[in-house]
């Protein structure tokens, strides 16, 4: 576990890569090397869920040239990856700036 997390307020993620895929790249690089696979998928699904990602966890983030995610969607997903180690402070940079109206009432709420 880290003990702070921060997600900046542009969103740069891989627009080829769908949502599980990025997450997954993410979470292989950063959790401990002797935590198993199985584990480490259980912490990316988790993740999905949590973050409300579940129906578009197989669509490809997005880019100028690849139609992708909303940019709320974008959002939760830079979320996601900063939570995945469970850090005990996240820091966010303009934590509503691009967010839709989950994220933006969970946050709030």
């Amino acid at each position: 576990m880290d003990l702070q997390a921060y997600v900046t307020q542009e969103d740069t993620l891989l627009g080829t890569l769908t949502v599980r895929e990025t997450i997954h790249y993410s979470a292989h690089l950063r959790l401990p090397d002797n935590m198993p696979k199985k584990e480490k998928e259980t912490v990316v699904e988790g993740t999905i869920l949590e973050m409300g990602l579940q129906d578009c966890a197989d669509t490809p983030v997005g880019n100028w040239h690849v139609r992708g995610l909303s940019g709320g969607e974008k959002r939760r997903v830079s979320i996601a990856l900063e939570i995945l180690t469970r850090p005990r402070i996240l820091f966010l940079d303009e934590p509503t700036s691009g967010l839709d109206r989950y994220i933006n009432n969970t946050l709030q709420g």
